[in-house]
């Protein structure tokens, strides 16, 4: 009985899988080729956001969601990476990274749930970052010009942040030394121009990883920071937009 029984579902399960190999989903043909084995592509990215709030004095200002009001002050965030891989099999490719990203913020006034009061706060971020890539494109409706990518990342950085106000003495805050490690999916899409330019558009999907900051305070107080972390977190502020070559 149990040889029938698994007769019938070893049968089964092979019906199943010829089936799935007849479904047509409209996406085009997985194995047709987008970026050919042997191809090596060079490129650059580059993302930017800047925002500015102001009001008539240093006690009024912009809302965010009426949960911080009175926010005088700006921000700027920006990063730029270049990249080169290689592709060992049709549309699979292995690269490395080079990255740098900025996060600088001047906070005049800003007032949290109209209980919290900040002023005179001033922030930097500057990170240094390499990463080891790998890259699988799936070619949209069997198009040589246009694909769906997804990108896996282990990302290593090191760099330094200053949280600081500005007193009749000079600058007086925290020092950081940043450290960080994640790992990351970055999906995107990717549009040829011509037969050796390509553009695409990437942004940050699911990551996870470790960061650990050494600070000191005055010049005297030493303290650790660390912070482990894993997101599920497509953010239109990761948007990045790329230039790559390919020969």
């Amino acid at each position: 009985m149990k040889r029938v029984l698994l007769i019938a579902l070893s049968a089964f399960l092979g019906v199943l899988v010829l089936d799935a190999k007849n479904i047509d989903r409209g996406l085009g043909n997985p194995k047709s080729v987008y970026i050919g084995k042997g191809t090596f592509s060079v490129g650059a990215a580059a993302g930017y956001n800047r925002f500015d709030a102001n009001g008539r004095s240093l006690t009024t200002g912009a809302s965010l969601a009426g949960l911080v009001t009175n926010i005088n002050g700006n921000a700027a965030l920006f990063n730029v990476s270049a990249s080169g891989f290689w592709c060992f099999k049709d549309n699979l490719s292995l690269g490395l990274r080079l990255g740098y990203n900025s996060v600088s913020a001047d906070i005049n006034n800003a007032q949290v749930l109209s209980m919290l009061d900040f002023s005179n706060q001033h922030l930097v971020n500057r990170l240094f970052t390499g990463a080891v890539a790998m890259r699988a494109y799936i070619s949209l409706f069997n198009s040589k010009i246009v694909a769906l990518f997804g990108e896996a990342r282990l990302t290593g950085g090191v760099g330094y942040g200053k949280d600081y106000a500005e007193t009749g003495r000079g600058k007086e805050g925290t020092y950081s030394d940043l450290y960080s490690v994640s790992l990351g999916i970055y999906p995107g899409i990717s549009v040829f121009l011509t037969n050796f330019l390509s553009v695409e558009v990437s942004l940050p999907l699911l990551e996870g990883g470790y960061e650990w900051n050494a600070q000191i305070e005055g010049q005297v107080n030493k303290s650790n920071l660390s912070h482990g972390f894993f997101n599920y977190k497509p953010s239109l502020l990761g948007l990045n937009l790329g230039i790559i070559f390919h020969f």
